[in-house]
């Protein structure tokens, strides 16, 4: 099922708005040409994902070389630090652990989002977490390009 959350320009460019889906919120991020949707709880431990810094990534070439790959969206989040590849849903520490991933794209100068297609959250040892639209503290990540 699609759902229309809005208009193109509701979603700034690096910038998370909020909305709410059925009784879970998402973050919704515009990332260069790309949408990508993040639910407000982190599937670590449940800390509110969507309020957490949005940034790219930052890499290590080698010791004392820094350099930011702004074509990779990273969400951390503000309890613990854990950071989601919006791309894939992947911790980047920890690549068992993801979010929840869905279609999302734009038609028409609208905003949609495929909530029927999802991919499971799971955590550390491959565990199933159950999270869903009834859940206030659902989590959810949807990718998309325009």
């Amino acid at each position: 099922m699609s759902l229309d959350i809005g208009a193109t320009g509701d979603f700034p460019e690096r910038q998370i708005r909020v909305i709410d889906v059925g009784r879970g919120q998402v973050g919704i991020v515009r990332w260069d040409a790309d949408l990508y949707a993040v639910g407000n709880s982190c599937p670590h431990q449940g800390g509110p994902l969507c309020r957490g810094v949005l940034s790219g990534r930052i890499e290590a070439a080698e010791p004392g070389s820094l350099s930011l790959d702004s074509s990779t969206p990273l969400l951390a989040c503000p309890w613990h630090g854990w950071e989601f590849d919006l791309r894939t849903g992947q911790a980047i520490l920890d690549t068992k652990t993801r979010v929840r991933t869905f279609p999302v794209w734009e038609d028409d100068g609208r905003v949609l989002l495929e909530i029927g297609k999802a991919q499971p959250p799971t955590r550390s040892g491959s565990r199933q977490v159950t999270m869903g639209y009834d859940d206030a503290n659902a989590c959810f990540l949807m990718k998309g390009g325009a």
